[in-house]
């Protein structure tokens, strides 16, 4: 049975022990934690001090992290230096083993132009992936990819679809994040279907084409269409709100986040 749980970027202008709290007081046990750069700040990027806090503030609200979503470099950047994305992946990698997490990374840099060509800018982020995935795997810890990013270099289907066609299943899985999907006027229904096999986890957030920042029923995602689409497809895995939303004043976030649970609650399969 698929569960739902809520990512620390739904309340990244709080400290990250405030934001567990209001996770924990939504009645979620899962969490993903956030180390976006300029989005969410949970987790410093690069990690580069010891973790301790962060476990400790983690284990201290009782919630289990399902995923640690961070940015080790833009994977397509020929400047990136190989070395450099191992040693701060290594880090990043210790503490999802040390949480029971998994580990998402962004598919590329925040921009749709290629540094290079698409097909060269793909290979090089299919082969990052291939050492984070080593890394990873060392430490018994899954690689994800959040492989459509309506602001980053495999922002459309035909690029998500390259990515993966590079990326064999051993070395990542998939994160299906609805609001990117809906924000590149892509059919999100079939764009599940297709891509069953490799979800591994799923990010929910409403959007209208162009815009990713708006609330659960707020914008034009078809989350029952979704839903029932991957539960069809036999996708029993974890759904995670993440709220980074512009549409709502901070004091009413915790309310519009219960609403938003109530909404996705009513629609996974008991």
């Amino acid at each position: 049975m698929s569960e739902l749980g809520c990512s620390t970027i739904s309340f990244c202008h709080r400290p990250l022990p405030e934001a567990l709290a209001a996770i924990s007081a939504l009645g979620m046990s899962g969490i993903d934690l956030g180390g976006l750069p300029g989005v969410c700040e949970h987790i410093p990027t690069p990690l580069d001090r010891d973790p301790d806090d962060i476990v400790e503030d983690v284990r201290t609200a009782r919630l289990d992290t399902w995923a640690i979503n961070v940015d080790p470099g833009p994977l397509n950047d020929p400047a990136l230096d190989d070395e450099a994305l191992v040693h701060t992946g290594t880090g990043l990698v210790s503490l999802a083993a040390r949480l029971g997490a998994a580990l998402i990374v962004p598919c590329g840099a925040p921009s749709r132009t290629p540094f290079v060509d698409e097909s060269a800018d793909l290979a090089r982020m299919a082969n990052r992936l291939r050492l984070l995935g080593n890394v990873a795997a060392d430490s018994d810890v899954r690689l994800l990819v959040e492989g459509l990013h309506h602001h980053r270099f495999c922002h459309s289907a035909e690029r998500a679809r390259a990515l993966l066609d590079l990326t064999p299943v051993e070395v990542a899985g998939f994160v299906f994040d609805v609001s990117h999907v809906v924000a590149g006027e892509i059919d999100e229904v079939a764009l599940a279907r297709e891509f069953a096999e490799r979800i591994e986890h799923v990010h929910l957030r409403d959007a209208e084409p162009g815009e990713i920042n708006l609330s659960i029923g707020r914008g034009r995602a078809d989350f029952a269409g979704v839903v029932r689409e991957l539960s069809a497809q036999g996708y029993t895995g974890r759904y995670v709100l993440e709220l980074e939303t512009h549409d709502v004043d901070e004091g009413d976030r915790v309310e519009v986040a219960a609403q938003a649970r109530e909404t996705i609650s009513a629609l996974l399969p008991t």
